[in-house]
């Protein structure tokens, strides 16, 4: 059996060393320093930020002598050593305890019920209670049966576990033991108060909700479910920046905690807040590999006009999903739309094998290629617009503009004729399909003047002022083929001029006649031009068109003046 009073002698002679000790080591420490160092225990409950839990143990019952003399001295030493070292606790002075507890007439610890438990803990400001028996088991150890109540949440629990004989190493045992219990009690509180809170915000009580989440979050600094609900509390009664900052707490702790990342997104999309928001969707959408959200991602930041982000966002979409056909079509139009159209290609390619009979892609295809100098293949598309959309006017008119083109740059006679004819061909094939389209008959007009069929110029040019006269471009073929007329007479009068010169009598006469009427016919060719070009140059708003019909305007008036009188 062990010595208990010899013991508590060496304890006591022990208590008084330490002491001496730790005041000696205070005052050299705080001669060694500037600042007044605060002892080790106090710096520890400093750094500790949750709330303390105030906790009580009853007289603990002995069931022999052996366990008698252990208790006083757990009592004395062992149970403030432990306590000592668990900042997050505070154990109430227990002669105090055990003074009030007799106030309650109660003389077994083992025969209080959970209600008379809790009527001391309020009684004593207590969290928890701790009551119980000791008794030796062997040799080397003692038992003890101990119960834990929580006076916040009504929870009784039994613990048992053993300390050793041994009067250095009991209260480590008791601190392995005891508290690693206590721990765990502590810890299903936490979950016990978290689901009150989470009950309470079920059923719309947001105040009880929240002061049971500040509870369990005293209790556990770190719970992130308890700031997420937080979070969600302060959300639904609309305190959006204190819903925020809980949720932020939530992130730090675990930034990938999809229910707070939801719930954020929601909250800044009923704010209205798009920056925030697509801080958020864009972390879910890279937790989650999401290429749906990602695309609604890109959709808002075209809403933004921040294009860069778009087109980075869509790649994020085509990283997760290659065949993703709706990123695919979405960064295409958004490449074509910015002109990159090189860039746009392989992707207008790709969403046209997947759309083959989607006009607008086919036409953004067709468009992409031509400006990028790839002209076959621009001609091979607008051919199969027209192909699948026989009406399709603007195919028409584009693929014109390609079949003149070419033959303009040609310099192989047959190739150009080609391409004309090939032009000619498809204008009257739209005159067919849409007979009220004037720049059928503009183009034609202007194919037939590059072939010096002023005629046939004439001819469309006036079909085409007919159907739009707002247009200014048939006024300038018009104008040119007068020009032309003008021209011809002109030279006309001049040879008729030297051949009259020399004839006499009657072929003089002739001649000097035929001289005057070219020459008249010549003047009211080139005023026709100039009314023509004035024409044109009223409906004009292009600078560099107006620039060059006064230009004209200027050299015709001349010609005026020279074939006026005699």
């Amino acid at each position: 059996m062990i010595d208990i009073k010899n013991e508590l002698q060496t304890l006591e002679d022990q208590m008084k060393k330490l002491v001496f000790i730790a005041m000696l080591a205070l005052l050299l420490l705080a001669a060694c320093t500037a600042n007044k160092a605060k002892p080790e225990l106090e710096q520890v409950r400093e750094q500790y930020t949750g709330l303390t839990t105030k906790v009580a143990i009853l007289p603990v019952k002995t069931l022999d002598a052996s366990s008698r003399n252990v208790n006083r001295v757990l009592k004395v030493r062992d149970f403030d050593y432990v306590f000592a070292s668990h900042p997050k606790y505070e154990l109430l002075n227990m002669d105090t305890v055990a003074s009030e507890y007799k106030t309650f007439g109660i003389p077994d610890v083992e025969d209080l019920e959970p209600a008379e438990m809790k009527e001391i803990a309020d009684e004593i400001g207590a969290n928890v209670l701790i009551s119980g028996n000791i008794a030796q088991d062997r040799g080397s150890s003692f038992a003890m049966a101990m119960k834990l109540f929580s006076a916040r949440t009504n929870e009784l629990r039994q613990v048992n576990f053993s300390v050793t004989t041994d009067k250095y190493a009991r209260w480590q045992s008791l601190n392995e033991n005891l508290m690693t219990e206590l721990d765990k009690f502590i810890s299903t509180e936490v979950e016990k108060i978290f689901n009150f809170a989470t009950n309470f915000y079920a059923s719309g009580n947001y105040a009880e909700a929240e002061r049971q989440l500040n509870l369990a979050l005293g209790l556990d600094p770190e719970n992130k479910d308890a700031y997420y609900y937080l979070g969600a509390t302060k959300y639904k009664t609309k305190d959006y920046a204190a819903a925020e900052e809980n949720f932020n707490k939530v992130l730090a702790i675990d930034p990938s905690h999809m229910q707070t990342l939801r719930m954020m997104n929601d909250m800044y999309e009923t704010q209205g807040n798009v920056t925030k928001r697509l801080v958020v969707m864009e972390k879910i959408a890279a937790i989650n590999e999401d290429e749906e959200l990602w695309l609604a991602i890109a959709n808002l930041y075209v809403e933004q006009n921040n294009n860069i982000k778009a087109e980075a966002s869509l790649r994020n979409a085509l990283t997760v999903k290659p065949d993703f056909a709706l990123a695919q079509t979405r960064l295409a139009f958004l490449l074509y739309d910015n002109q990159r159209f090189g860039d746009a290609i392989p992707y207008l390619e790709s969403a046209y094998d997947l759309y083959p009979e989607n006009d607008i892609i086919s036409r953004r295809l067709a468009i992409a290629y031509q400006r990028s100098g790839r002209m076959n293949e621009a001609i091979a598309r607008y051919e199969g617009l027209i192909q699948s959309n026989p009406n399709n006017a603007q195919a028409y008119l584009n693929v014109v503009s390609l079949y003149r083109q070419q033959a303009s740059e040609t310099t192989d006679p047959a190739i150009a004729n080609a391409m004309n004819t090939k032009a000619i061909n498809a204008m009257n094939e739209l005159k067919r399909v849409s007979p009220d389209n004037p720049l059928a008959y503009l183009n034609l007009a202007s194919i037939y003047l590059a072939q010096s069929k002023n005629a046939d110029a004439e001819t469309n040019a006036n079909l085409a002022i007919q159907k739009d006269p707002s247009l200014y471009q048939p006024y300038l073929i018009l104008a040119t083929v007068n020009q032309a007329k003008g021209t011809n007479d002109y030279n006309r009068f001049v040879d008729l001029e030297k051949r009259a010169a020399d004839a006499v009598g009657r072929d003089a006469r002739r001649l000097s006649g035929e001289r005057d009427a070219a020459k008249s016919a010549a003047n009211a060719n080139f005023r026709k031009a100039v009314e023509q070009l004035n024409a044109a140059k009223n409906r004009a708003s292009d600078p560099d068109a107006l620039n060059d019909i006064n230009n004209r305007i200027s050299r015709l008036q001349t010609l005026v003046s020279q074939t006026s009188g005699y």
